[in-house]
């Protein structure tokens, strides 16, 4: 699909078309006052989507080509931590009687929470 008329002729370039065919039809039966039949303008869109659908459908297939400047970058992988293993293993190693101490809440100045008690 690299020649000219696939070019012109591409998915994106023809439906913009096919819309803006459509509103200047609508609009164009406002200005005549055609009312609802105005909207049988619509038939000649419809029928010229259809038939680029049709074409469409024949052609082959091909998947884009990377360009000759892409290049490949390879994923970097990071050890995957799971953090439910990791909190049973801890849990696991305190109730057998680890040495790890469970961090608690220190006061900054021993002096400071004695004198408030008091």
């Amino acid at each position: 699909m690299t020649d000219l008329r696939s070019t012109v002729l591409s998915l994106p370039v023809v439906a913009v078309g096919v819309g803006a065919l459509t509103l200047a039809l609508v609009l164009l039966g406002r200005y005549w006052g055609l009312g609802v039949w105005g909207f049988a303008l619509l038939a000649i869109p419809v029928a010229i989507a259809a038939g680029y659908l049709a074409w469409y459908r024949t052609l082959p297939y091909e998947p884009a080509r990377p360009g000759p400047s892409a290049t490949r970058i390879a994923p970097t992988e990071e050890p995957f931590e799971d953090p439910v293993q990791e909190a049973d293993d801890l849990a696991r190693g305190t109730a057998a009687g680890s040495s790890e101490e469970i961090p608690g809440i220190a006061e900054d100045d021993p002096e400071a929470s004695t004198e408030s008690k008091g």
